[in-house]
């Protein structure tokens, strides 16, 4: 069995912006300390940790034209890419991408798939976790397979995943339903319900999502669906396919985990607060500058 994993580029990082932005996203940027007094990208930091568990050889990145040449400098050429035309959100990302398996790599309607963002932080632990993914969609026999994290704090950030029962003698939950972005509150009360973070990790068999696109009537060849790309509609993953699927299951994880969508979480994975020329006065208190 492979596990083939389509790695989403991201968006332009409104969050982050001015440092993020159109031309320059957040990916690339070099911020991330790597423990040798150098600093790497979240693209780098990434696909290091995929190679380290065995998944590099078997990974795609979905990428926009304009991100082509970064991608390639900061990855040496190692990793092909998924060029989409425009920017459509994570639905057209994804749907582009396993007509490409599917119709240019010939890979088997069996095989599962496993989609995971590039704006991620977690240890080792977490990509071994995903390797579990395969076995996860063979065995529960689900339509998709997720990894949900134990929340450290009530978050309005994330989606939360709301499990209903444990499987008998299985390492996974099924899934009740999910919630975007709640308040505190209802974070709160979700967390007392044994809920978890959705950290946008989506495994299933290639077959399932083909089966999507063609009861949509869009073309499941590669070349055909790159021609019609801006059909498609400009919708999430998530609300698109995941919440509408009849059968979920979450593998929980309960290790080092966070989005690195926001300055408070990027900030805080810096080994330092000044980057580039400029001066912090002492007067000032978790205060960051980039320069």
């Amino acid at each position: 069995m492979t596990l083939r994993i389509i790695l989403l580029s991201g968006g332009s990082g409104k969050r982050l912006w001015p440092l993020s932005n159109e031309i320059r996203s957040k990916i690339f940027l070099k911020l991330l300390p790597t423990g040798n007094g150098k600093r790497e990208s979240m693209l780098e930091r990434i696909w290091g940790q995929l190679n380290t568990v065995g998944l590099a050889g078997s990974t795609y990145v979905a990428a926009r034209k304009s991100q082509l040449d970064l991608l390639q400098s900061q990855l040496d050429h190692q990793v092909p890419v998924i060029v989409e035309p425009d920017r459509r959100d994570t639905f057209p990302a994804v749907a582009l991408a396993v007509s490409y398996l599917y119709s240019i790599c010939r890979a088997r309607l069996s095989e599962v798939v496993c989609v995971l963002p590039v704006d991620l932080c977690a240890d080792d632990g977490f990509f071994h976790t995903i390797k579990k993914l395969e076995n996860i969609v063979f065995t529960s026999g689900a339509d998709l397979a997720l990894i949900g994290v134990k929340p450290a704090y009530p978050s309005g950030e994330y989606g939360y995943i709301i499990p209903d029962v444990a499987e008998e003698d299985g390492d996974y939950f099924i899934v009740r339903h999910f919630t975007e972005k709640p308040s505190e509150t209802e974070a709160r009360a979700f967390i007392k319900q044994n809920a978890f973070w959705n950290c946008g990790v989506f495994a299933f068999k290639l077959g399932y999502l083909l089966g999507i696109l063609k009861g949509k009537r869009y073309p499941l060849q590669y070349e055909s669906l790159l021609k019609q790309y801006e059909r498609l509609p400009k919708i999430s993953f998530d609300y698109e396919v995941a919440e509408q699927a009849t059968s979920v299951v979450v593998l929980p994880y309960e290790g080092q985990w966070k989005d690195l969508g926001s300055w408070n979480t990027l900030t805080a994975e810096m080994d330092t607060n000044l980057i580039g020329k400029g001066v912090i006065s002492e007067d000032c208190t978790n205060t960051h500058l980039i320069n």
